[in-house]
């Protein structure tokens, strides 16, 4: 039989000795990491090769650019019709984050690359010439680009001298690549986030340590800067652009409300209408078309995206059809208005680009990305299950919201619990490789549940998080209730992970509770022994993952864990990734920490 797994995971994974001992090989740092078996590895090799898309901007010409995974590393395509070849623009590093312009001056499309450890290296990627050049400047954020209307500057956050706030500064796609400095920071950090239609003003956020969102616009010529007045300031300020009528500001913001909202902001006359005041659930993006006859806009509904796209002419909305039921992001409308973009992704479909049409009502796929050797219809969808927690509100037990996905073999089965926690985190139905490796070739069902902290759920459920991180872990501790009394799902065989900000919540309610589970995991966590409560009770199999150049949770806090857990007498395996930072982002790591936990899955009871 054909092997279509790379000889790397045999001799990284297979050949380390029971009980490893702490080891290099090539950017891995295995330690105490048991082999996978050479049958295991052969079960998850289909499941290692699926790829997405992602939408980056359309061109002037009516193409778009896309972000896709080529070989190791995600790269810049055009695709210039619907399920076009893709054409590789990008060959170098991995690619963090890029944004075309439809305008007919813009000669170039910036990117961002991924350096762990480091900042961003920003780059521009020249269509004339077709070569890749590199930005001078300070250091930015690479999400944070801002096209000029006639396409010829681009504006982003760049550190200023004092290197805790942030400046403006832009530079040329199509000439001069030096950044220059447009608004100085002073003592406030600016966050750029439109251009006026005539170029001369910039649309601002000061994001520095305020209590509420600040707007702003500066003047492009002078940098001199006007704060917008706003009757009342909003919480938090999610986008903002100029309205295409040249006078209002649309702008997401939660003011008093439980949500985030749409609203047309009139400067002029200081008034604040609300556009989707009666949708109970946060608008997450909108896209107006450059004429301003169409408004899109995205609400998060439970996890789901639903997309809607208003047509303020003829007083209509429509939702469109087809699209994957889990999340949609990037809109952008072409520079004729008549076609909106974006990129839509569920479950059991990896991310892909989408274009939707409003005059005539019609989607259509632009970009099919592979699942690799598998067949679509194995595939786990999950069910929107709610579970009753430890307190009460409005007027009985509070409940929870998890998403369920289980294997079609008889049960009872395994289960993985996974669990999103904080502010900007929470349970979705996208995509995930290692979920459908946990169903389909371990026989896990998996727990996705949204604990209080969670975003998406509303302000006051948010903030339920922020003081006593313990009522999460209490709430999963209601899961495990809930767990124990479903007839498919094996109680005594019960394994926590946490990523991120919710790998706290993973360990502290593996340590608080032992007795019900059986292990845990944690990715890219966001804990420290210290923060962990009743951690000296922590002694289950664990696994931590780890970027070792991680800025976000220091790669020595992860060590910590894994010392101190060692201490209590727990079984601890330790893989860290030397060129990786916050998340694991390149392929030979992903599958590597895949195929590390789908063998620590299976000792711990799969199947």
């Amino acid at each position: 039989m054909r092997r279509s797994y790379p000889a790397f995971f045999l001799s990284a994974l297979i050949a380390i000795p029971a009980h490893a001992a702490r080891e290099e090989r090539g950017n891995l740092i295995l330690d105490g990491v048991s082999p996978a078996t050479p049958a295991l590895i052969e079960r998850l090799a289909p499941w290692l090769h699926a790829r997405s898309a992602t939408f980056d901007g359309w061109l002037a010409d009516g193409s778009m650019i896309v972000t896709t995974r080529f070989g190791e590393t995600d790269q810049l395509h055009r695709v210039a019709a619907p399920l076009g070849a893709r054409e590789q623009l990008t060959f170098g590093t991995d690619v963090l984050a890029a944004a075309a312009s439809a305008a007919p001056g813009a000669l170039g499309v910036p990117f961002a690359t991924a350096v762990a450890g480091a900042p961003p290296q920003l780059w521009v990627y020249r269509l004339a010439d077709r070569t890749t050049v590199p930005v001078a400047g300070p250091r930015a954020r690479a999400d944070s680009f801002v096209w000029s209307p006639d396409g010829k500057t681009v504006a982003f956050e760049g550190a200023a001298a004092d290197g805790v706030h942030q400046d403006v500064v832009a530079f040329e796609p199509g000439g001069n690549l030096q950044a220059r400095l447009l608004v100085a920071a002073g003592l406030k950090s600016w966050r750029p986030l439109d251009w006026s239609s005539d170029g001369t003003r910039l649309l601002l956020e000061n994001t520095a340590n305020t209590p509420q969102s600040e707007l702003w616009w500066a003047d492009v010529a002078t940098g001199g800067i006007t704060q917008i007045p706003l009757e009342t300031p909003p919480r938090r300020l999610r986008a903002a652009r100029f309205a295409p009528d040249g006078r209002g500001i649309y702008l997401i913001a939660q003011f008093d409300g439980e949500f985030a909202q749409l609203h047309y902001l009139d400067p002029v006359a200081n008034t604040l209408r609300p556009i989707t005041a009666e949708i109970p659930w946060d608008i997450e993006e909108f896209a107006a078309s450059p004429d301003g006859r169409y408004l899109a806009l995205v609400a998060n509904a439970a996890g789901v995206s639903r997309l809607s796209v208003i047509d303020q002419i003829a007083r209509s909305e429509q939702a469109p059809i087809g699209l994957p039921a889990g999340r949609i992001t990037g809109l952008a409308f072409d520079r004729t208005g008549k076609r909106l973009a974006m990129t839509a992704e569920g479950p059991t479909q990896p991310a892909d680009a989408y274009v939707y049409e409003p005059a005539g009502n019609s989607l259509v796929r632009w970009t099919q990305s592979e699942l690799g050797p598998i067949d679509p219809a194995v595939l786990a969808a999950p069910e929107l299950i709610s579970f009753p927690t430890w307190d009460r509100a409005n007027g009985g037990l509070r409940t929870l919201p998890a998403w369920v996905y289980r294997p079609r073999t008889p049960g009872p089965h395994p289960v993985l619990v996974r669990i999103a926690s904080g502010r900007d985190e929470a349970a979705r139905p996208t995509w995930d490789a290692f979920t459908q490796i946990a169903v389909n070739v371990l026989g896990y069902t998996v727990v996705a549940p949204n604990v209080r902290g969670a975003a998406g759920y509303g302000r006051s459920f948010t903030a339920l998080g922020d003081s006593r991180r313990e009522d999460a872990i209490r709430d999963i501790g209601s899961l495990l209730v809930w767990i124990g009394v479903q007839r498919d799902l094996d109680r005594s065989r019960v394994v926590l992970m946490g990523e991120s900000q919710g790998a706290l919540v993973a360990l502290g309610s593996l340590a608080q509770y032992s007795d019900r589970v059986a292990g845990g995991i944690t990715l890219s966590g966001m804990a420290s022994w210290a923060r962990i409560p009743n951690a000296r009770a922590l002694r289950r199999p664990l696994l931590v993952v780890h970027g070792a150049q991680d800025l976000v949770a220091p790669a020595f806090e992860a060590e910590g864990i894994v010392a101190s857990a060692r201490g209590n007498g727990a079984q601890v395996a330790y893989v860290a990734a030397k060129d990786e930072g916050h998340g694991l982002r390149r392929k030979a790591n992903r599958d590597a920490w895949m195929t590390t936990a789908a063998a620590f899955l299976e000792r711990l009871g799969g199947r």
